[in-house]
């Protein structure tokens, strides 16, 4: 329980926690909300449908895979849509067949041109 506790941001010092930074956000367009949700719906499905076939190793590898998207969701931040079309697809890409991939590749296909918007966005600043 204490390292689930410890990944939490917490106040120093007994300082207030809305003395915390603010983070700065982006507006996310509805469009990449949806793939967001479409990515958390498919892996929950997924992790679902797995554990009833008793793939235990197999619902830990989706579940490391969509375990960040419900934060980047909420915070909209665009270091960590771009994090997730850099590291961690690819890392769930390395970690699967291609049997275990083909529902992704729609989704990340429709992700990976708001991710290049992104870039391009932040290296123009």
């Amino acid at each position: 329980m204490d390292a689930l506790v410890s990944d939490f941001p917490t106040a120093a010092r007994g300082d207030s926690i809305l003395d915390l930074p603010t983070v700065t956000t982006m507006s996310v367009p509805s469009g990449i909300k949806d793939i967001l949700q479409d990515l958390i719906t498919t892996g929950l499905i997924r992790i679902r449908a797995l554990a009833w076939e008793g793939a235990a190793d197999r619902c830990a590898i989706e579940a490391d895979h969509i375990h960040n998207l419900p934060s980047l969701l909420a915070h909209e931040e665009p270091d960590g849509l771009v994090h997730y079309g850099e590291v961690e697809r690819p890392s769930h890409i390395r970690q699967s067949g291609p049997t275990h991939l083909a529902m992704w590749e729609p989704l990340w296909r429709w992700l990976q041109a708001h991710i290049e918007g992104v870039v391009t966005a932040q290296a123009s600043r």
